[in-house]
C-alpha cells in the first residue's frame, strides 16, 4: 500500500501476464535515495541489539513488585518510552535489510523515525529513573529493593537508546 505522500513517485502501467490477461502494475519512477554516510553492517546490528536489550530491560522493569515506581510521575514517562522504543526497533529491523539505493519512502521512514525514536526513548526512560531516585531520597522509608532494580533497568534503557542515537543521528537521506 502506497501512502498519498508518495503517490507521485509511481506510475501505473497495463501489463499482459502469461495467460493473456491485462493487469495494472505500479512502477516506481521516483528518484533513488541513499545515505551520504553509509552505516556499516556492524553498527546496524548493534542498533538492533541495543533495541532488543532495551525491550528486555523494559519488560524486566515491570515484572518485580515495586513501591515507589508505582507513582504516576515515575511510571508514566517509563510506560510512554515504549512507543519510541517500538519505533526504534521496527526501524532498526528495516535498516538491516536496506540496500545502498532506496526509494524515497523507505529512506524517509528510516531517517525520520530511528533518531527521534532513540532520543525520546532515552529521554523518557532517563526521566523516569531520575524521578525515581529523587522520590527515593524524599520518601526513603517507602522504598524497596525492587525500586532500585527498576531504576537500574531504566538507566540501561536510557544508555542503550543514547548509544543507538549516537550511531544513527547523522542519518539523512539524499537524492542520488
Amino acid at each position: 500500500m502506497i501512502s498519498r505522500k508518495y503517490l507521485s513517485d509511481y506510475r501505473v502501467e497495463k501489463v499482459t501476464d502469461e495467460k493473456g490477461r491485462i493487469r495494472s502494475e505500479a512502477i516506481y519512477i521516483g528518484g533513488d535515495y541513499t545515505f551520504p554516510h553509509p552505516i556499516p553492517r556492524s553498527d546496524k546490528v548493534l542498533i538492533l541489539c541495543l533495541s532488543i536489550v532495551s525491550w528486555f530491560a523494559f519488560i524486566g522493569a515491570l515484572i518485580p513488585v515495586i513501591s515507589l515506581a508505582r507513582r504516576i510521575h515515575i511510571m508514566l514517562p517509563f510506560i510512554f518510552s515504549g512507543l519510541p522504543l517500538y519505533l526504534m526497533t521496527g526501524t532498526a529491523i528495516s535498516l538491516l535489510g536496506v540496500k545502498e539505493i532506496m526509494t524515497r519512502e523507505r529512506a524517509e521512514v528510516i531517517s525520520k523515525r530511528l533518531p527521534p525514536g532513540a532520543l525520546f526513548s532515552a529521554v523518557l526512560s532517563g526521566g523516569a529513573a531520575i524521578a525515581l531516585l529523587v522520590t527515593a531520597i524524599i520518601a526513603w522509608d517507602d522504598a524497596v529493593f525492587n525500586d532500585f532494580i527498576f531504576a537500574v533497568l531504566a538507566v540501561v534503557i536510557c544508555a542503550a537508546s543514547a548509544v543507538a542515537f549516537a550511531k544513527c543521528r547523522k542519518l539523512k537521506a539524499m537524492k542520488v
